[in-house]
């Protein structure tokens, strides 16, 4: 008699083991699923704003937020290197909207951060070659660091030389840096050669 209460005791504790495994199990799901759509409804939101010409820096900034916790969660997920990157955008948006110094140099190394880590985690993301060039912008038209910028932009032209934006890159490093006044005064000066 013992023995068949043991054994139903264990049984019963297996099945409360199980039971409970699950409960827990959808709870990380359910929270997944919260997180996910949380982060595309408020890409909706952005979107929608861009899609009449404005743009929200604080959504955005959120935007950026719930990404980077969502994808530290859940790394795995498919939908992360292409959350990671939109907010990479959103920063380099951010970043060059913004009138304060701090800001403008804070968000421009979090896009930087944020096309770093799509590159180390998913390098089998569409979108690597669009985050070495995104370096580039970011601190050629954003920090006006031009030497860094050349280094990324050289970096696409290699990794990437039959891309036509490889030729356009080519073209435009000649002119990196320089003022449009200064570019004017070259071309008149090539066009009187």
């Amino acid at each position: 008699m013992k023995l068949k209460l043991r054994a139903f005791c264990a049984i019963i504790i297996l099945i409360f083991g199980v039971s409970c495994q699950s409960e827990s199990n959808n709870t990380v799901l359910q929270n997944k699923g919260k997180s996910q759509t949380d982060v595309l409804q408020l890409y909706q939101q952005i979107d929608s704003l861009g899609s009449i010409g404005e743009f929200n820096s604080e959504f955005a900034k959120d935007y950026i937020t719930k990404t980077e916790e969502f994808t530290e969660k859940y790394p795995e997920d498919p939908m992360s290197a292409e959350f990671l990157y939109k907010a990479g955008l959103m920063a380099m948006t951010v970043a060059k909207s913004s009138e304060n110094q701090e800001k403008t140099e804070f968000y421009s190394q979090k896009a930087l951060a944020i096309f770093d880590k799509i590159q180390k985690i998913y390098p089998e993301f569409g979108g690597i070659k669009n985050c070495i060039l995104n370096k580039g912008v970011v601190y050629d038209d954003i920090l006006h660091d031009y030497e860094n910028a050349k280094i990324y932009y050289q970096t696409f032209i290699a990794k990437y030389p039959t891309d036509t934006l490889a030729i356009n890159i080519e073209s435009y490093l000649q002119y990196l840096g320089k003022s449009p006044e200064d570019i004017l005064a070259e071309i008149e000066q090539n066009k009187k050669k």
